[in-house]
This record gives C-alpha cells, sequence and structure tokens, in this order.
C-alpha cells in the first residue's frame, strides 16, 4: 500500500469517526476541524469543551475537502479553522463553514500578540537589550524575502519543496546578537529541486511579487519566523518548536477576542444558535 492509498484510508476513517460523533444523539455542540495537533494545543484553550469537539486533518486541504463532503452531506453544526496562507493576497473566497487567520498563520498572529516580549526576557540573556529593541523586525526583514519565495512557489503549483529538503539551519548564521541568513544558498537549493531551471529566474520573480505586495504580516510564514527567532537563541537548548509552544503558552483568549477571526467565529455562532465560548468570555 502507498502513502497516498494510506492517506486516503485515514482521511476515509477521519469522516467515519466524525460522522459517528455528529450522528450520535443528543449532539448539540459544534465539530470543529483543525489543520494539525499544534492548532489542537492552541484552540482547546479558547473554545469551551462544554460547546465544542475537534480533531485534525494533518493539513488545510484536507479540512477544506472533509468540510465540503460533511456539509454536503447536511451537516451543519460543523465548521473548519485553517491558515490564510497567501489567500487574503489572491483575495480567495471561502464556504460559509470555514474560517481563516487574519494574518498569514496562527503564528503570526500568536507573534504580533507580542508573546516574543516574554520569549526575550527569558532567554535573551546578554542579547537582552538588543533582542528586545530589535529581533521582530530583524526577523521579519528575513522571514519576507523567504515568504515572497514561498507565495510564488505556490502560484506554480508547489514549484519547490521547502519541508525536509535541506536543513535550514545550515542556512542560518548567528554572530554577535544578529543573525544572517543565506538567500544565495536557498535559491541554489531550491532551483536544484528542477529539472530544468535556466529559465526560471527567482528574484524577478520576487521583484514582481513585491510590486503587488509589501504586506509582511500576510506574506511572512510563521514557521519561518519562529525558526529564525530559535536560532537567535545559540545556547540553552531552544528550537522552533519550543519557541511555538512558548507563544501558544502566552496566548489568551483576551487576544484572540481582538481578531477578526473570532468576529467571524461568533457571528456565525450566534447567526446559527450555537455557542463556541464560554459564557465568561462573552
Amino acid at each position: 500500500m502507498n502513502s497516498l492509498e494510506e492517506l486516503s484510508t485515514e482521511f476515509v476513517s477521519k469522516l467515519v469517526e466524525i460522522r459517528l460523533s455528529l450522528g450520535h444523539p443528543p449532539y448539540n455542540k459544534v465539530f470543529i476541524l483543525l489543520e494539525g495537533e499544534t492548532d489542537i494545543k492552541l484552540f482547546r484553550n479558547i473554545f469551551s469543551r462544554h460547546y465544542t469537539d475537534n480533531t485534525q486533518l494533518k493539513g488545510k486541504v484536507k479540512v477544506i475537502e472533509a468540510l465540503n463532503i460533511l456539509n454536503n452531506e447536511g451537516y451543519i453544526n460543523i465548521i473548519g479553522i485553517a491558515d490564510a496562507d497567501f489567500d487574503h493576497l489572491e483575495e480567495v473566497s471561502y464556504s460559509n463553514n470555514l474560517f481563516v487567520t487574519d494574518y498569514h498563520d496562527m503564528e503570526i498572529q500568536m507573534i504580533e500578540s507580542d508573546g516574543i516580549s516574554s520569549i526575550i526576557s527569558e532567554k535573551g540573556e546578554d542579547c537582552y537589550r538588543i533582542l528586545a529593541d530589535n529581533l521582530k523586525q530583524d526577523v521579519y526583514d528575513i522571514a519576507i524575502e523567504i515568504g515572497y519565495i514561498r507565495w510564488y512557489s505556490e502560484r506554480e503549483d508547489g514549484l519547490f519543496t521547502f519541508k525536509n529538503k535541506f536543513n535550514w539551519n545550515n542556512l542560518v548564521s548567528y554572530d554577535n546578537c544578529q543573525i544572517v541568513f543565506d538567500m544565495e544558498a536557498l535559491i541554489i537549493l531550491l532551483l536544484a529541486q528542477l529539472e530544468n531551471s535556466d529559465d526560471i529566474n527567482i528574484q524577478e520573480e520576487v521583484n514582481h511579487l513585491k510590486e503587488l505586495s509589501t504586506d509582511k504580516l500576510q506574506i511572512c510564514n510563521g514557521h519561518d519566523m519562529t525558526l529564525l527567532i530559535a536560532n537567535y537563541f545559540p545556547t540553552g537548548n531552544i528550537n522552533r518548536d519550543k519557541i511555538e509552544e512558548a507563544l501558544r503558552l502566552s496566548y489568551h483568549f483576551s487576544h484572540f477576542k481582538t481578531t477578526n477571526l473570532f468576529q467571524n467565529l461568533n457571528n456565525w455562532a450566534n447567526s446559527n444558535n450555537y455557542q463556541l465560548f464560554e459564557e465568561i468570555h462573552n
């Protein structure tokens, strides 16, 4: 059995599991489809366990696919939450039951809630003052350049593979409280994935996208940001996962309540006579 068949079997099994939950009377909760395990860790502290259940579907595409199937079958008390990625920039529209982040992804939303400050305070050590003044902007300056390449790749139907193809840490150097990213090396590694890259000028494509938008909050990938932030702390066994865990721990309902995502979810709940959050939060 190949991986595609295994994924299909897993997806079908997940749909059966969800249907069993939705069809088990009396079920008056809202079932929430999420992209992955880290989303569950974040949102279980946002949504009420009395009014909602959730599950992960390993990616945005699967969330959308499952939501469409179940909505077409007549289930109305089910919604999906996914990262916007570049959809705001591309003016992508969604079904009424799919909700996306205000910015590129939830990691960017957590970074913008200023959870970075607590990380700097705890881990900054000798570089504390430099990091406190410059870290977020320095990381955005690098991440947006990577983000433009990701955006170009997505427009070309996933031209490049960014995951598990190379060691990101080999592209980052750290010196005197400063971080440097080797963008040229990244481009070389990406082009090496292609059989014929002679006609591709990545910098030219990036320059074209820069004319379309300079919105770092929509262009930067949160996982790129947290990886770069982790490299600001070369000691203390800090990695991307630990940075993202710290962001989740510092992200509270008060932060979430200021987002368009919260407002859209709350409007849907009110319109459909459901409740998603504890009364104390309303």
